[in-house]
C-alpha cells in the first residue's frame, strides 16, 4: 500500500519575512566584496591595500555600495571618453578612489544654480587648482594619474561654469616657480597640457568656450605653444565662456613687465608719466582682454569677484597679485581631483552671502552683469 501526501502552503511569517531579508541583505554584501577583491587582485600591488582604506569604498561603511555604484559608472564614462586607453592607471584611478559627484564629462548639463539672484552669481571667477599630486601620493598612485584626473575635474567645472553664465574663468596651470620641480614631473606636465588642449578642443569649440593663455610661453615647449595657438585660434569667436589658462605665469612678473612697459612709453613719449594711474596699469597686464573691455564693457570683468583655492592651503602663491584686490576668497578642504559640481555650488553660495563693500562702510554688493 503506497502512502499519498498532500501539499500544503503554508504563508511565511512576518519573522520569518524577515529572516529572509536579512539573508538576501547579506548575499548581496557579500558579492560585493567578492567582486571587488576580485577587482583588486587584477589592479597593481602599488595601491590593493591603499584601496580597502580609502574613504569611498570602506566596506564597513552603509554607503560602500553606493560607493561602488559610483565608481563603475565613472569608470565607464572615462571608458567613453578615451581617457581609458591613454592611461590604463588612471583608469583605474577612477575606480579606486574618485569622488562621487565629481564632474569628469561633458555629456548633459549640471543642474540648475538654485537659490541665486543672477547679480549673486560671481562674474569672473579664478581658481588655483591645487593637490593633483598629493592626491596620487596619498592613493600610492603615479602623479600623472593625479594630474590627469586634475583635467577631468576642471573639464567638469568648465562645463558648470558656462551653464551657470559666468563670464570668465581663470585657472592657474602652471606657476613659473613650478619649473623647480624635478625635470621629469615638469616634462610630464607639459606633455599633459598639449594632449589636454587638443583632446578638449572640440568640446571647447561645441561649447562655447574662448581659449585664451596667459604667461611666459617663451619658457614652454614648442610643442605646448602649437597647441596653445590652435586652441586660442579655434575658439577666437566664441562667447559663452572666457577660460583663460594661466600657464608659466607669475603674479610679481606680469607686475614687473607692466611697469617695463609703461616706463618704455613714458620714456618714447607715447605716455606722460602723471598719467598713469591705476586703470592703466591694469590695461598693461597680461590679464586684461581689450576684446572684452570693447564689445561688453557693462560684463567685463578683469578683476575676479570669487578665488577658489583646493588642497585646504590658504595663500595666493603668486596668482593674479593685482587682480585679486577685492576678491572674494574661498579655501576647499579637498585636492582639486576632488573638486566638483557640489563643491562648486558651495562656493558660489558661500560668495554669495559676502558683503562686499570694497572699502566703503555702505553696503554694496557688486557682480556687474
Amino acid at each position: 500500500m503506497r502512502a499519498s501526501f498532500a501539499r500544503v502552503d503554508f504563508a511565511p511569517t512576518p519573522h520569518a519575512r524577515a529572516r529572509t531579508r536579512r539573508v538576501d541583505e547579506k548575499s548581496r554584501k557579500n558579492r560585493h566584496v567578492s567582486r571587488k577583491r576580485l577587482s583588486l587582485s587584477l589592479a597593481p600591488r602599488a595601491f590593493r591595500d591603499d584601496a580597502w582604506k580609502d574613504d569611498h569604498f570602506d566596506i564597513s561603511s552603509s554607503t560602500a555600495n553606493e560607493a561602488s555604484t559610483s565608481g563603475r559608472i565613472e569608470e565607464s564614462e572615462e571608458r567613453r571618453a578615451g581617457g581609458w586607453g591613454r592611461n590604463a592607471l588612471a583608469g583605474f584611478g577612477s575606480v579606486f578612489g574618485a569622488p562621487r559627484g565629481a564632474a569628469t564629462r561633458w555629456d548633459g548639463k549640471p543642474a540648475p544654480l538654485s537659490g541665486l539672484a543672477s547679480d549673486r552669481v560671481p562674474n569672473h571667477v579664478a581658481i588655483i587648482m591645487d593637490g593633483n599630486a598629493r592626491w596620487a601620493t596619498r592613493r600610492r598612485l603615479p602623479r600623472s594619474v593625479g594630474h590627469e584626473r586634475g583635467v577631468s575635474a576642471l573639464r567638469g567645472v568648465v562645463r558648470c561654469c558656462a551653464a551657470w553664465d559666468v563670464r570668465t574663468l581663470t585657472v592657474f596651470a602652471f606657476s613659473q616657480e613650478n619649473f623647480g620641480r624635478n625635470q621629469v614631473e615638469v616634462t610630464e606636465l607639459m606633455a599633459l597640457v598639449e594632449t589636454a588642449l587638443q583632446d578638449e578642443l572640440p568640446l571647447l569649440v561645441k561649447e562655447g568656450v574662448r581659449v585664451e593663455v596667459i604667461g611666459d610661453l617663451d619658457k614652454v615647449s614648442e610643442g605646448v605653444r602649437e597647441a596653445v595657438g590652435r586652441a586660442v585660434e579655434a575658439t577666437k569667436h566664441n562667447s559663452t565662456l572666457r577660460l583663460v589658462v594661466a600657464l608659466s605665469y607669475g603674479g610679481r612678473q606680469d607686475i614687473v613687465q607692466a611697469a617695463k612697459a609703461l616706463a618704455n612709453k613714458v620714456a618714447s613719449g607715447e605716455l606722460r608719466a602723471e598719467d598713469i594711474d591705476e586703470d592703466v596699469l591694469s590695461a598693461h597686464l597680461s590679464t586684461y582682454d581689450a576684446r572684452s573691455a570693447n564689445e561688453d564693457p557693462l560684463n567685463f570683468s578683469q578683476h575676479p569677484d570669487l578665488l577658489i583655492r583646493t588642497s585646504g592651503e590658504m595663500r595666493l602663491s603668486n596668482f593674479l597679485l593685482w587682480d585679486l584686490a577685492y576678491t572674494e576668497l574661498y579655501f576647499a578642504n579637498m585636492m582639486w581631483p576632488e573638486f566638483g559640481e557640489a563643491e562648486l555650488r558651495r562656493a558660489f553660495h558661500a560668495y554669495a552671502k559676502r558683503d562686499r563693500r570694497f572699502g566703503a562702510r555702505a553696503r554694496r554688493f557688486v557682480t556687474p552683469r
